[in-house]
Formats: structure tokens, sequence, C-alpha cells
């Protein structure tokens, strides 16, 4: 299989773009608590860190007594560990504690009731052996702190092997060549005041599940291979999604190019539709989103909800057979 399987129709991103002009991310989004909570920069640091290097496959994640799951619930998780001052964000006993009590304490961090046993964090193991080597690899190798980090990388992405992509792909969490948990992380330090980057043009897009189904769908990437774009349709694991990403990720460069709105911006908007009104359950033909509440109507400032935004130009919404498009099937910590 090659690269030409999968294009990005530069037609459909242009359309596309029009709309992206047309809203407005709501200004609260970024001053929500996780970004802005008068809490010690290293503290916010590490809970910055840490949450990221967790950040894959949460989609059996949920706490149904306050009515949140995957990122959402870490979010909340990450910054009662950092108000409470827990030892889950220090670096040090990270690198030096067993991996049991570690996976304990995150266990009962994500439970309902704070009992262990009823956690819906999975993949404990994992979890707790990247956070184990991105700690060993800041407490050895940055002075222990993420402030030396950002501080050795001085706002640059791509910089001799010291701009803080390459700074991070040393560490399991953040190896991706396609950069996902990196860029999330770097928006993330933006959004909160914590870093300006000085060569955006290295930026790459975040590129999760949620983005790839709702880039498919739009018709802004095609699938030319038969057999690729049947397995995608009927959700069957495949050994590796790379070509699919890489023409997401020109699309989203696309898209940001056409609209003009920064890059890192993108993922606020493709990632709420696909993880709202662009799943299992589609706006376009229930005329109503079954997340409660929608992320995207959280994030995106829009008058109603019972027609996305993207219908008028997307290609899924009236044709069947872009819509059953999904994300491809793999298994990665990547995303």
């Amino acid at each position: 299989m090659t690269e030409s399987c999968v294009t990005v129709n530069s037609t459909q991103c242009l359309a596309v773009s029009k709309t992206l002009l047309e809203l407005e991310i709501r200004p609260g989004f970024t001053r929500r608590p996780f970004l802005s909570h008068p809490l010690k920069q290293e503290t916010r640091l590490n809970m910055l860190f840490f949450a990221v290097a967790i950040c894959h496959q949460t989609r059996d994640l949920k706490n149904e007594k306050r009515n949140l799951f995957g990122w959402d619930y870490i979010e909340r998780v990450f910054l009662d560990l950092a108000v409470n001052k827990s030892k889950l964000l220090d670096i040090q006993m990270i690198d030096q504690a067993d991996d049991e009590s570690i996976a304990f304490g995150l266990e009962a961090a994500f439970s309902d009731d704070g009992e262990a046993i009823k956690t819906s964090l999975d993949r404990i193991g994992e979890r707790v052996r990247l956070l184990k080597d991105l700690s060993h690899y800041i407490y050895f190798e940055s002075d222990g702190s993420f402030s030396s980090l950002l501080e050795k990388a001085n706002g640059f992405l791509i910089n001799k092997g010291q701009g803080l992509y390459e700074l991070l792909e040393k560490t399991e969490a953040f190896a991706d060549q396609m950069r996902k948990k990196s860029s999330f992380l770097i928006k993330l330090l933006i959004d909160s005041g914590l870093f300006t980057i000085k060569d955006p043009e290295n930026y790459i897009p975040i590129m999760d599940y949620h983005m790839q189904r709702v880039l498919l769908r739009l018709g802004c990437v095609e699938i030319q291979d038969d057999d690729l774009r049947n397995a995608i349709t009927h959700r069957q694991p495949l050994a590796t999604d790379q070509h699919v990403r890489k023409a997401c990720i020109e699309a989203v460069k696309e898209l940001a190019k056409y609209s003009g709105i920064d890059i890192w911006k993108m993922n606020d908007i493709f990632w709420s539709l696909g993880r709202s009104c662009c799943n299992e359950s589609m706006l376009c033909l229930e005329g109503y989103c079954i997340k409660k509440p929608c992320t995207f109507q959280m994030i995106v400032l829009t008058p109603d909800h019972e027609k996305c935004s993207f219908e008028p130009v997307c290609n899924g919404a009236g044709k069947e057979e872009t819509r059953l498009l999904w994300e491809p099937i793999v298994e990665t910590h990547y995303y």
C-alpha cells in the first residue's frame, strides 16, 4: 500500500475552510480552570505533561456521577491532584516508586467513589510505564523540572535537537513521529500562557481518531484503495493508520492556510465535532446531538443544535458511503 491510496481533496478543504470562518470559539474555553487555575507554574506544568502523557484510547474512561468522559475526566482528575498537592504529580516520587503503588493511586483517582477496584481507567500498566519513563527523563536529563525542559527549547519546536518536539520524542509517551500528544501538549501550554512558539511553521496538527473520522466524512481526505476503505467502513483492525493520518495532517494544514486560523485551533473545532455530533450517532441524520452536553456546542458558539454547522459542505451528509466511514482501528498509545 502506498501513500497515494489516501489523498487530500484540496477543493473540499477550501469549501470547508469557508465554514470555519463563520465559527467562533467561546472565549471561556481557554480560560477553564484546568488552563487558568492560579497554581504554581511547576505544578501546572506537571499537571499538563502527566495528563497528556496518559491520554490515549479513552473511549471507556468515564465518571457517571459527574457526567465526565475521556479527556474531560482526565482534566478534572489532574486538576484535583494538582490542587490537593498529590504525590502522583511529583516527578521524583513517580520515578522512584514501584509500579503497583502508582497504579493503585491512578485507579483510585479515576474512580467514582475513590475505590481503586471500581476504576474505569484501563491499560494501567502501560500508563504507569509512560509516566515513569517521562519522570525518569525529566529527573535525570532536565534538572527534575518541566520548566527546565521548556527553557532548553527556548520557544522552538525544531532546533538542532533542542526544540520541544525533539526533546519530548526522547520519551516513550511522546515518541510518535506524527507528534499527536506532543502537539496537544503544546496547544495546552499555549492556551495556558506557558509557552510561545517561535517556529509555528513546524507545528504538526493534532491528529487523533475523532479528527480522522470527521475529515474522512467531510471529504477533505479520500481513500482510493477499496480494501482500505472497506476495512475502515467496517471497523476492521489495521496494522497501521500511517497513510490516513499523514493525509489528515496535510488536510488540516490546508484548512488552516485557507481559513487563516491558527493551526493548533483546528483541533478545538474538529475534535469536538467528532466527539459529539459526528460519532456513532450523527447530527445530520438524527436532528439532535446524542452527547449531553455537546462538546462542539460547549466550545463553539452556535445558535441552535438541530443542524450541523458543516452540513451544507459535508460530503458525508449527502452520501451514505462517505457518512459510514469510521476512523482506522489500530493498537497504539500515541492517541
